[in-house]
């Protein structure tokens, strides 16, 4: 009797982590790997846009607080920047893009101080694409010429989910990541 109750609770522990095992169906894979599928179509078309939302600056300590007492009763943080109006646009063999930019410039290319976004348009000076099928994402890398002569490095991360992630380096001011939402371009959609 005592051995059939422990038999019982463990046939019951078993179906329980049975139950809550990670296991997907044959249909939410089918649904990922067709969400891959469109993500690497829409890039591979080179008529893609990335409706920037978020900006996540990396500053440092004694630029954060400013920063965060700035923006006191504004929804916005130090950590995290509502951007909306943000974009970059990718059209055949030209990148537009207009961000602004939250961190320390090192060193400036402009006398304008009102003029210290990351604006470049024009045909990058590199652009490839790197696709990582275990992880169903792609990776999207380019070097391109700002407005002010600056160089920039951008690398997105672009999901199935038509999420997309940005970072920005510059050889002349702090690196910065964006987040986004990826859409094909509409040229009747304004970005700007």
């Amino acid at each position: 009797m005592k051995s059939f109750k422990y038999f019982v609770l463990l046939v019951m522990i078993a179906g329980l982590f049975w139950s809550c095992g990670g296991t997907q169906s044959a249909a939410d894979i089918a649904l990922k790997d067709r969400q891959f599928g469109e993500l690497k179509e829409l890039v591979a078309s080179k008529s893609y846009a990335i409706d920037v939302k978020t900006a996540h600056p990396m500053q440092t300590y004694a630029v954060t607080r400013v920063t965060n007492s700035l923006m006191r009763n504004t929804g916005n943080n130090s950590g995290r920047i509502d951007v909306a109006g943000n974009f970059i646009n990718i059209l055949e063999d030209e990148v537009e893009g207009g961000l602004a930019y939250y961190g320390e410039v090192r060193i400036a290319n402009t006398l304008d101080p009102r003029d210290n976004g990351i604006i470049f348009k024009g045909e990058p000076l590199s652009y490839e694409v790197l696709e990582d099928e275990k992880k169903q994402t792609l990776k999207v890398e380019f070097d391109i010429k700002g407005n002010s002569m600056e160089l920039f490095t951008i690398i997105m991360q672009l999901y199935p989910s038509k999420r997309a992630s940005i970072i920005i380096n510059s050889p002349n001011r702090n690196s910065i990541r964006y987040e986004g939402n990826l859409r094909a371009f509409d040229a009747n959609v304004s970005s700007k």
